[in-house]
């Protein structure tokens, strides 16, 4: 049960940040932002 919350909460956190790299036109800014997605997404995949 909590595995399942802890993949929910990591997709929604995912989706926030997929929504700002959107929005966001600074190169950096969407640099850092993949940075932090990219772990996220493992975790999510189960991969790391």
């Amino acid at each position: 049960m909590v595995f399942y919350l802890y993949i929910a909460i990591t997709v929604i956190i995912a989706l926030i940040l997929l929504s700002e790299l959107w929005k966001e036109k600074n190169w950096k800014q969407q640099l850092l932002i993949v940075i932090i997605l990219l772990p996220l997404v493992l975790r999510i995949l189960q991969i790391k």
